[in-house]
């Protein structure tokens, strides 16, 4: 058995909203993410890479750094590209 190593993401607040900002997010290299907690949603942008690496080392939990302050959180949905099998769009819950 594999030991499961402890992955943290960087995130950070999302001020834009709308198709266009995220089609500029994606551009820049960030993935468009949401923080679901107790029927609150805060918007948030995420690094591919690092999702992607948490993803694979982790499951579907892992710690999200945000404001300084350390989250365990979930994938509740992520959605991903048909074509190029990239990331589009995460939803997050705290675990």
């Amino acid at each position: 058995m594999s030991e499961s190593v402890n992955v943290t993401i960087e995130a950070a607040l999302r001020t834009g909203t709308g198709k266009s900002y995220t089609h500029k997010l994606r551009r820049a290299g960030k993935i468009p993410a949401v923080l679901l907690d107790n029927g609150k949603a805060t918007n948030l942008e995420l690094d591919p890479k690092l999702l992607s690496k948490a993803w694979k080392n982790g499951g579907r939990k892992f710690d999200m750094v945000l404001d300084g302050k350390t989250v365990p959180v979930k994938i509740q949905e992520l959605q991903v590209d048909p074509v190029k099998r990239l990331a589009l769009h995460v939803d997050l819950m705290k675990a």
